[in-house]
């Protein structure tokens, strides 16, 4: 009996524990991908000018927001998956790293050609997603005789905010921002972007 709590106590708190950092990296990627897509362009701008951002490598760095947020939620759920697994649930776990990697290069040699830095960013995207997916089949195995974790309970407070901030900004950027106008109408865009930072911090905090 004595070694059964023990054991409900420590999957009870690798939930808790999971739950929060799970929680944490979708908030910092919700945030960039709320914001990044909409001003990767005038970041560019600002930076380089004219020539780099009306080029491929804004389109590309909005692209590149999506991933960041893919790559953090792949870590901390890979990390779970190789702290708690047992070694045959390791091993199975490797061999669809590799079914996942033959995917990876055949879907980079293909989109690569047809869509450049863009592609080979959208490959490791897809890369991610499978390993995320099988990540969180083995996450709802493990927990599946507790109620101590919930894919839903990650969602950090105010995501939907920051659904609606994103939705705010990309308008902005197509109304708003004029390319030819670049200075004049940059400073309303980013106080429409500021302003929806600000209103998500305050509900979210």
């Amino acid at each position: 009996m004595l070694f059964l709590q023990e054991s409900k106590d420590r999957r009870k708190d690798l939930g808790r524990r999971l739950t929060e950092a799970l929680k944490l990296v979708l908030l910092i990627g919700l945030v960039v991908m709320a914001f990044g897509p909409s001003y990767c362009y005038a970041l560019i701008r600002l930076l380089y000018g004219r020539k780099w951002s009306d080029g491929e490598a804004s389109s590309a760095l909005r692209y590149y927001c999506l991933y960041v947020m893919l790559l953090a939620m792949n870590g901390t759920s890979e990390a779970f998956l190789h702290a708690v697994a047992d070694e045959k649930q390791l091993k199975r776990s490797n061999d669809s790293l590799l079914v996942f990697s033959f995917i990876y290069i055949v879907l980079n040699i293909l989109l690569v050609r047809s869509a450049g830095a863009i592609g080979l960013i959208i490959a490791n995207s897809a890369n991610m997603v499978l390993r995320i997916a099988y990540s969180a089949v083995f996450i709802k195995h493990y927990f599946q005789d507790s109620s101590c974790f919930s894919f839903w309970s990650c969602l950090p407070s105010g995501w939907t905010v920051l659904l609606f901030a994103g939705v705010a900004t990309l308008i902005s950027e197509k109304i708003v921002l004029d390319r030819d106008n670049f200075w004049m109408t940059f400073v309303l865009h980013f106080s429409v972007g500021f302003a929806c930072f600000c209103m998500s911090a305050v509900i979210i905090y």
